[in-house]
């Protein structure tokens, strides 16, 4: 059974949901810039080089979604390690929506 969202948590899950797809993937549907960059990162050093890009590709990412109004800040929590021994990125976005003065927080991890 399926569950739908609305509001705040339909916009949380329509992020988590660009930002996890791979851009181009959606290209013969009709939406080629779709998605975002992050998977580029897969196998990269877990640096300030790699976080940087991680906050770029996720504010471009993000820029495409019309519901947000601004990020705010893209903040990364010290590295960890997955139950692989993967080094990860586990970063806090702020963000702005439309219409709404509260910021919305999420977490995203990556694997790197």
């Amino acid at each position: 059974m399926f569950n739908t969202v609305s509001d705040r948590a339909n916009l949380v899950q329509a992020i988590l949901n660009r930002l996890h797809t791979h851009q181009g993937t959606l290209a013969e549907l009709g939406h080629p810039d779709y998605g975002s960059r992050l998977h580029e990162l897969v196998g990269e050093l877990n640096n300030d080089r790699t976080r940087r890009l991680a906050e770029l590709y996720i504010r471009q990412c993000l820029a495409q979604e019309g519901r947000i109004a601004q990020v705010l800040e893209v903040v990364f929590v010290t590295s960890q390690l997955d139950r692989e021994g993967r080094s990860t990125l586990v970063a806090q976005v702020s963000l702005r929506p439309v219409d709404d003065l509260a910021a919305l927080v999420l977490d995203l991890t990556l694997t790197l």
